[in-house]
């Protein structure tokens, strides 16, 4: 999930729990006074906040007779911020998702952060036994997918639709194929995007569905082909 002000959580929860993450990242211990002055709220206000965020799973806060006691963010605490926990090992890189990018006309550039991401399942609705798959060849470079990169496989067998692209196992190759699929009847055609590569035609019964494609990811910057004008 993409870390970022969920339903579950209020503004004002989002602002409590950062105040958190600000102080802890200080050095302070983070108490309920010390919160209802970094805020400038009341303090039964900012318990309020605090034990709606503990139920959440945000923060540790336990309350005992005597004793102030002391906030702190959960490990999905700091994920829900795009941080990272202190003496995590080997953090996952952070990246922040920045708003929209106009492919059609220009527009101004959103500076706005909707979330973080630092998985794949942040971007791409994943599920139990989904792949990656490293691009060998050209035969799909006119939807941008290029040699080297990734493509994230679903595994089926169920028959995609037509105009979806599968990864299909086909007679006489040692690997499957990633293409464009078209049945028609009886048979099946495989569509490259790429004038270079011609259309293969096979029986139904002699192709084999292993996969559908998720998801696309491109190891390389922006490259020029005759698919592209400047």
């Amino acid at each position: 999930m993409v870390k970022n002000k969920s339903p579950d959580l209020t503004p004002r929860q989002h602002t409590v729990l950062e105040k958190v993450w600000q102080l802890e990242h200080a050095g302070e211990n983070v108490t309920l006074a010390r919160l209802a002055e970094g805020l400038g709220i009341a303090r039964q206000n900012v318990h309020t906040h605090v034990l709606a965020l503990r139920d959440l799973g945000l923060v540790r806060y336990e309350a005992q007779a005597r004793q102030t006691a002391v906030i702190r963010l959960t490990e999905p605490g700091y994920r829900r911020l795009g941080k990272v926990a202190p003496n995590t090992p080997n953090p996952p890189l952070s990246l922040p998702i920045v708003g929209h990018v106009a492919a059609g006309q220009p527009g101004v550039a959103d500076q706005h952060i909707e979330g973080y991401a630092t998985k794949l399942g942040d971007l791409l609705d994943l599920h139990e036994g989904d792949f990656l798959l490293r691009v060998r060849g050209e035969s799909m470079l006119g939807i941008g997918i290029y040699p080297d990169d990734y493509v994230v496989i679903h595994p089926t067998q169920e028959e995609p639709l037509n105009g979806e692209i599968a990864l299909v196992a086909v007679p006489g190759e040692d690997t499957a194929t990633l293409k464009r699929w078209r049945r028609d009847n009886g048979t099946v055609t495989l569509l490259s995007e790429n004038p270079d590569f011609v259309a293969m035609t096979f029986r139904a019964e002699d192709v084999l569905v292993q996969g559908c494609l998720v998801g696309h990811i491109g190891t390389g910057r922006a490259r020029q082909t005759r698919f592209t004008t400047l």
